[in-house]
């Protein structure tokens, strides 16, 4: 007898610091936005353009997690090079392609 596999579990797409605003109508209650601009962080890279490589990774399943590729160049290196090298669609492809020469850079 044997026993069905179980599936690779659903990954998320993981998102950045982004500019939150809370509180109802009136003064907002709490904003948080990102403190480190992109040339403060290890990957020199837009949070927007990190969001949608996360994005694009996690409808391929695999996970791709924005805080370390932007602070930890070396698993930004890995995820950039695994998705350009076995990436199914064009777009991520190439934006991995990209992304990796301005990792490089």
């Amino acid at each position: 007898m044997t026993t069905p596999r179980s599936k690779r579990p659903t990954h998320l797409p993981s998102f950045g610091p982004r500019r939150v605003t809370l509180g109802g109508s009136g003064s907002p209650r709490l904003v948080t936005e990102e403190v480190i601009p992109k040339q403060g962080r290890p990957v020199q890279i837009e949070i927007e353009r990190l969001e949608r490589f996360s994005a694009l990774m996690a409808a391929q399943g695999w996970p791709a997690h924005v805080s370390r590729l932007a602070y930890d160049r070396i698993y930004a290196g890995e995820r950039f090079g695994f998705a350009k090298r076995v990436g199914t669609t064009v777009e991520l492809r190439s934006l991995a392609r990209q992304l990796l020469e301005d990792w490089r850079n």
